[in-house]
């Protein structure tokens, strides 16, 4: 390659030189011109050699010179693809704006049409086919007419809030196209996103667009004016405020039980409303919950329950309200008349039968109520002892789960007698 730059480069040398002495040599001089100009050409495209490329990227067909009393109505096609002949470089640069692909309407009469497409390119890119070569073309007379002008919200304010007064200016809009999709045209459309607002919108170049009775939209049909002027208020209609849960608790637990406490989680609840819902709940008392029984029960109730809130209100969050009522055995005080034993009497004595002892025991009442006198024991110890009268120290035993809180009497008179 450098071999034929180099060579190249004599041929241009010679030809200069042929050119200080054309009227010597003309037709020398022409011919080292031509040659290095053919060697420049094949150099150029061994390095950068040309190929066909399909471009990936649709084209938008402009319909051009329509006449000023019509208007396009339809076409088969939008858009073209096209094949093209670059060098590698050209193609990597080419992009959608480089190109241009026109429909020529000028001179043809309202009607269908079949016409052909034209591309525009870049020098040295080279334009190998176009599809479709031809678009159908529906061209109907130009009309024009006044429609509405109308404000479409596009999502919601944020919770609690909305949109309340809604201005539009100008209230009427001219739209200008074929005259079969002017007759469509319902109303122009000024889209306005108020996604999670909370202030008021204001804003003076809203876009204008037509659509059908059905929302769609019109394409091909211009709008005079392109915008309007919307104004849109935003008000607070919904508050937020906590109150308390107040369980509901309803019926007594199984005798010999009693309720210890009571809790529920969450204490605290957010309510959602207008203003007036919220104060239609009393503050102090807050909100009960539905009706939690513990009729005859006999182990702590807990429940899974719903709010009774009012008509128009809403939690935040929707937490589970769970109660739960703790239920014990109640603690009580029973007392017994119980024999006592007297135990290690010596040998050869009797005892005369000691009064019965009063025993009282503290615990559970439905243990307690299971208890007999049977069940305690009360014993003296008479170890050593010889006849006579003694006083005795009275040891109590009581059954599992009870604890002794009283002896009468807590000493034991006995007598010792032979026998």
């Amino acid at each position: 390659m450098n071999e034929l730059r180099r060579f190249a480069g004599a041929i241009l040398y010679l030809g200069r030189g042929a050119a200080f002495s054309v009227w010597d040599n003309l037709s020398l001089a022409v011919l080292a011109l031509a040659l290095a100009v053919s060697l420049w050409l094949y150099v150029t495209e061994r390095e950068n050699p040309t190929e066909q490329r399909t471009f990936t990227n649709p084209i938008a067909i402009q319909f051009v010179n329509v006449a000023d009393d019509l208007a396009v109505a339809g076409a088969s096609a939008a858009t073209v693809q096209i094949r093209v002949e670059a060098s590698e470089a050209q193609f990597d640069d080419l992009t959608v704006d480089d190109l241009e692909a026109t429909v020529d309407l000028g001179g043809l009469p309202a009607g269908q049409h079949s016409v052909p497409v034209e591309v525009d390119a870049p020098d040295r890119v080279n334009i190998v086919r176009i599809s479709p070569a031809t678009v159908d073309v529906s061209i109907e007379p130009r009309r024009s007419r006044d429609v509405p002008v109308r404000v479409e919200l596009v999502g919601s304010p944020q919770t609690g809030f909305a949109a309340e007064e809604v201005s539009i200016e100008p209230q009427t809009a001219t739209v200008t196209g074929a005259e079969s999709l002017v007759a469509l045209v319902d109303a122009v459309v000024a889209e306005v996103n108020v996604t999670g607002l909370r202030i008021d919108v204001s804003e003076d170049r809203v876009p204008l667009e037509p659509r059908d009775a059905r929302d769609g939209a019109i394409s091909r049909v211009s709008v005079s004016p392109q915008t309007a002027e919307v104004d849109i208020e935003i008000v607070q209609r919904e508050f937020s405020s906590q109150f308390v849960v107040a369980p509901a608790v309803s019926g007594q637990p199984a005798a010999g039980y009693n309720v210890t406490a009571v809790t529920v989680e969450p204490r605290l609840v957010t309510v959602t409303g207008t203003l007036e819902v919220l104060q239609s709940i009393d503050s102090v008392a807050g909100i009960s919950t539905e009706e939690i029984s513990i009729a005859d029960a006999r182990a702590t109730v807990r429940r899974t329950v719903q709010l009774n809130l009012p008509q128009g209100a809403r939690l935040e969050g929707n937490p589970s309200i769970v109660v739960e009522v703790r239920v014990e055995p109640a603690r009580g005080e029973f007392t017994f008349l119980v024999a006592p034993q007297v135990q290690n009497v010596g040998e050869g004595l009797a005892v005369t039968p000691a009064e019965p002892v009063a025993v009282t025991l503290a615990g559970d009442v439905p243990t307690l109520q299971q208890v007999t006198a049977q069940q305690i024991i009360v014993i003296a110890d008479a170890s050593g002892l010889g006849p006579g009268l003694h006083v005795l120290q009275v040891q109590v035993t009581p059954p599992p789960n009870t604890q002794v809180t009283r002896i009468e009497p807590g000493q034991l008179g006995v007598a010792l007698n032979p026998r």
